[in-house]
């Protein structure tokens, strides 16, 4: 044995989390996401153990996406990691709007030994209960909602009015420098939701977000949400479409940006945006309102119809699902006219703001 290595063994019984091995630790771990269209977004799917930050305008769907996603990790991650009671989701409510008819529909179980409702009063409270929690190591992820509610235990102490010189902010850099160690060594995602406020900034029209810079450098992700339409069914609205772009990604392809229908029942439709993907990368070939199947000599006409064939032909159907979900994680024909753009820096803000502000007047 090498001196190096006496020094090693003698580290990891001081520090057994010092010194870890490159070719585990230092391989993304990503769980595929029955919404392809998001696991698009991710580069190929959630990975897990890293912060994932969402921002955006009130009413845009973060909520229900990051409901949605822990749902996923509910269902996926104790048998992707071998862990059965990794399945706990913990909800840090600042805002307190939480509503678990929604969240349910969303995917997420809300069931006693699936999930914490977590309702702290400040920000130091919420990091020690959180150490806490992780360390138990059967959480399968946390959602915060959201920084922009979340106070500092000196802001609930001291009277309104009082200023406290981003108090907040220094509150949540250090819970973030905490939790994100501790997420990385247990495989604890963290799923932070971003409030968009206007810009006081007397020269911008760009939206801000409050919080401080340490929620934008944590994040392994950093995705804009932003309603874009309404989705009717008759006299019914159902669903919104939103667009979901990405500005920042260390674990997979950067700048990726998509248009979802987001439904109020049942959040997202992975066949609908299965057939968009199969028609995008040319595995059904369309020709106006005729599909061609591969195999198949009789073209299908109508995407209904088309639906109705991949149902009845799971074989083919999961080999084509398959298929989609290579070509996601890599670059492909979607990737090639894609904008490289900045998080602070959108050259669309203005325009997004005003459909929103449009939407909200209809």
């Amino acid at each position: 044995m090498t001196e190096l290595q006496k020094k090693i063994n003698a580290i990891l019984k001081k520090a057994p989390t010092a010194i870890q091995d490159v070719n585990t630790i230092g391989i993304l771990r990503k769980i595929p996401l029955d919404s392809p269209q998001l696991s698009y977004m991710f580069g190929g799917g959630l990975t897990i153990g890293r912060m994932h930050r969402f921002r955006g305008p009130e009413s845009s769907g973060k909520s229900t996406i990051c409901n949605y996603l822990a749902g996923q990790l509910q269902k996926k991650l104790p048998a992707f990691l071998n862990k059965p009671n990794k399945k706990v989701i913990v909800y840090c409510d600042f805002e307190r709007t939480f509503d678990k008819h929604h969240a349910t529909e969303n995917g997420l179980n809300c069931e006693k030994d699936y999930f914490v409702y977590l309702t702290p009063d400040d920000i130091e409270t919420a990091s020690d209960v959180l150490s806490e929690l992780i360390k138990t190591d059967e959480l399968a992820g946390i959602i915060l909602d959201s920084d922009a509610a979340a106070p500092s235990r000196a802001q609930n102490v001291d009277p309104a009015g009082k200023a406290s010189f981003g108090g907040s902010a220094k509150a949540l850099a250090e819970m973030i420098r905490k939790i994100n160690i501790l997420d990385a060594n247990y495989s604890t995602t963290l799923l932070w939701i971003s409030q968009e406020r206007v810009n006081m900034q007397p020269m911008s029209h760009l939206p801000a977000v409050t919080g401080g810079e340490a929620p934008k450098f944590y994040a392994s992700t950093v995705n804009r949400i932003t309603k874009k339409d309404v989705i009717k069914e008759g006299d019914e609205t159902t669903g919104i479409t939103i667009r979901v772009r990405n500005y920042k990604n260390k674990t997979g392809v950067p700048f990726r940006d998509a248009n979802m229908n987001l439904y109020y029942r049942d959040s997202f439709r992975p066949d609908e945006e299965y057939i968009d993907f199969l028609i995008a990368f040319d595995i059904i070939k369309q020709s106006g309102a005729f599909f061609s199947i591969p195999g198949e000599e009789k073209k299908v006409q109508g995407r209904v119809k088309v639906q109705e064939w991949l149902n009845a032909h799971q074989k083919e159907y999961t080999k084509m699902k398959q298929q989609v979900d290579e070509m996601l994680v890599r670059e492909n024909i979607l990737d090639a006219n894609r904008e490289l753009i900045s998080e602070d820096i959108d050259p669309s803000a203005t325009e997004i703001s005003e459909d929103i502000m449009n939407d909200d007047e209809e």
